[in-house]
């Protein structure tokens, strides 16, 4: 099955970009370091982002169970609501991740134009720019683990910007005392002030691309959050700009040695039991109980009811293994098929968090949903 088939292709890279990816740099080239002139700028929400995480990570896992992928193709070919609305999802998660890969390229290309002496390789080793860029993977998974992570900034706005990461966060995991302790800034408060600086001018430098110019009061930087928020090249402006006066630090291997050391302190902060779960699908529990009263409030409507779903198919398993039928698997041999699928993928963490986000967010497949539920319990209650 080709549309499957093609989430294979998807590295682990590309997929954990669709949380750490910041849309700001869709577009930019590396001939001007500009991106190219549009009317509006979109902003992907962070739970826009795990949303998808979720389904490319939860499609990629059922696309090497046998009787799961088995079980999609039956629901391909035989139920036309669910084909349709298939491929129309399809058709819109390939344009994300085409647009995400070239959003991850944006990033880095401005990081390179903004810290020029760091692009390069140690010890011919890894490049240090490309090494920041895989670090702030890592690091943005953090944050959005941290409490609080998907709540807006502002009261006026209802989600988060994905692919950025607050001082807040940062200081919760430790990354300012790996700064205080090089010597880079003195306390916390300088830091603030550097990231406001730097976030003031990417914010002019994008309204003015995008044609919103518009006046900014000194005193609304100095109180908004939104002027802590730091996307992948604003985090290493503010690096840069905390190295530029010390020769020493702007070593491209004390720079590494700094970027190894944040990694640590962040990978540190995430103890007990978290460390050995997966991380899109810790982020997907998170993102069923984001936004609005209302949304929350229907999200878990179908939160529920799926769970619910998935609890019978678990019955239903045990109740097969003790009663094996063969004759039954003849006679109901596709339905069937569908039902062996519902059992393997009830049992794999991915594969339930994608369905769940599939069933909460896509009306036409939750009702598809409903109807393979029904036509389950059939088979299995007969059984």
């Amino acid at each position: 099955m080709s549309l499957i088939s093609n989430f294979q292709s998807f590295s682990e890279q590309d997929i954990q970009s669709l949380t750490t990816t910041s849309t700001r740099y869709l577009h930019f080239q590396e001939d001007n370091s500009q991106p190219r002139k549009s009317k509006r700028l979109y902003l992907r929400s962070k739970e826009e982002g795990i949303r998808y995480r979720t389904l490319y990570s939860g499609v990629q896992a059922a696309s090497f169970e046998r009787k799961v992928l088995r079980a999609f193709m039956v629901l391909f070919e035989d139920y036309t609501p669910i084909r349709l609305a298939g491929r129309r999802i399809y058709k819109h998660l390939n344009t994300v991740m085409e647009e995400v890969r070239e959003e991850r390229m944006g990033e880095i290309t401005r990081a390179r134009e903004i810290c020029p002496n760091w692009d390069r390789r140690v010890d011919g080793g890894e490049n240090v720019i490309e090494y920041a860029r895989n670090f702030w993977d890592t690091l943005m998974d953090e944050a959005l683990l941290l409490d609080h992570s998907l709540e807006p900034v502002a009261k006026d706005e209802e989600s988060q910007e994905g692919g950025v990461i607050s001082l807040y966060q940062l200081i919760h995991l430790g990354i300012d005392k790996v700064l205080i302790q090089d010597g880079l800034v003195n306390n916390t408060a300088e830091l603030e002030c550097i990231v406001r600086q730097i976030a003031l001018e990417d914010v002019v430098e994008f309204e003015k691309h995008y044609n919103q110019k518009k006046e900014h009061d000194l005193q609304e930087v100095q109180d908004d959050g939104k002027y802590l928020e730091m996307t992948f090249a604003i985090f290493m402006k503010m690096l840069y700009q905390c190295t530029s006066l010390q020769k020493q630090s702007q070593n491209v291997s004390h720079v590494l040695i700094m970027l190894q050391e944040m990694e640590k302190v962040a990978l540190d902060h995430r103890i007990g039991d978290l460390q050995d779960q997966d991380t899109s699908t810790l982020l997907a529990a998170k993102a069923v109980l984001s936004g609005s009263n209302s949304k929350c409030k229907k999200r878990q409507k179908y939160s529920n009811r799926f769970d619910e779903y998935v609890s019978k198919f678990n019955l239903w398993e045990q109740k097969f293994l003790r009663n094996s039928n063969a004759e039954m698997e003849e006679q109901q041999s596709r339905r069937f098929e569908i039902l062996l699928g519902c059992f393997v993928g009830a049992r794999n963490e991915k594969n339930v968090a994608a369905l769940k986000i599939v069933y909460m967010d896509y009306t036409a497949l939750r009702l598809g949903g409903d109807l393979i539920f029904q036509l389950m319990s059939k088979i299995a209650n007969n059984y």
